[in-house]
């Protein structure tokens, strides 16, 4: 009971106050969902499936799953696009996102420079099954029946790269959309806050090029929530086999590691948070991804940053 008290409690918290984006260890697997203008950045039409089990050991824990694909159109333009299912109770989000990005090459280095916007619908559903399962002095406005509400909002980004560094910044939630009508009583405004991203990495070759050491990072900014920083190191071996460490900010420690050959790659990350009374009563964080990787008939764009 105390666990699902506090489950409750954390889950409240976080809901009433914002809405927050989905957060994925594997950023340097397919960060096109943070960032649009990454759309079409790679070589080969992009095709992956994300997975992330959190605080396992908790009933009802958040589960978010996310659909991905992108490609070039022709030597500048490209479009992303993915669907995201969010899934942490009280609370439900079905989103679907569509990018456009426009790449421009800056010199004979393989330095690209693009632009992309990116547009979302998302539904959205709050529901407590019983009044036991209220938080805490929460009030009327959250009664027993189920509370509904879509609504449409923006990113945009910009993205530098080439096939050794890549540098980003984008911002989702440009409107920041409201869900005030869907709790209409409630004392706190349930707003789609405003996120920024900054990520970066470069690599290194070692020995004889069949060993990359690439170290990045990417920062999430949203609101007047301090901001949380991944710091991330990766070894690669012939482009085939990685792991990597993250050292995160807020107290968690992510393991990682990846194979994979041709055009199917396989990935999976265990988060373990080390402050808070969250991490007592649960198995951690689980992270699984698959991704396609398939080479268009034309040559579309030749420059690329990842290995994975």
């Amino acid at each position: 009971m105390q666990r699902l008290g506090l489950f409750i409690l954390l889950l409240f918290t976080i809901s009433a106050y914002a809405q927050q984006e989905p957060l994925f260890s594997q950023y340097y697997v397919n960060n096109m969902p943070i960032n649009p203008a990454v759309s079409g950045s790679a070589p080969y039409n992009h095709f992956s499936i994300q997975t992330r089990q959190q605080w396992l050991g908790f009933e009802g824990a958040p589960l978010t799953t996310y659909i991905s694909y992108d490609g070039a159109l022709n030597n500048r333009s490209a479009m992303g696009g993915y669907v995201l299912l969010d899934r942490a109770y009280p609370s439900t989000q079905v989103a679907g996102h569509l990018n456009y990005a426009y790449h421009i090459p800056l010199d004979y280095d393989n330095i690209n420079l693009s632009f992309g916007i990116g547009a979302k619908v998302m539904y959205h559903n709050l529901n407590f099954n019983t009044a036991d399962e209220l938080p805490p002095g929460q009030d009327d406005a959250f009664s027993l029946a189920s509370h509904n509400q879509s609504l449409a909002d923006a990113s945009a980004g910009v993205y530098l790269y080439s096939r050794q560094f890549y540098f980003g910044f984008s911002s989702s939630n440009l409107l920041e959309s409201s869900f005030n009508d869907a709790i209409t009583n409630s004392p706190h405004p349930n707003s789609e806050f405003r996120n920024y991203y900054g990520m970066g990495g470069y690599r290194f070759f070692i020995t004889n090029r069949d060993w990359q050491l690439e170290p990045s990072f990417l920062i999430r900014k949203m609101h007047s929530f301090p901001a949380i920083t991944d710091l991330t190191a990766r070894i690669l071996y012939q482009e085939n086999l990685w792991s990597g460490i993250t050292y995160r900010t807020d107290g968690t420690a992510v393991f990682s590691f990846g194979f994979g050959s041709g055009v199917l790659h396989c990935s999976y990350s265990y988060d373990h948070t080390f402050n808070g009374d969250i991490q007592k009563y649960s198995y951690g964080t689980h992270e699984i991804g698959l991704s396609l990787r398939v080479v268009p008939f034309t040559d579309k764009r030749s420059n690329v940053f990842w290995g994975y």
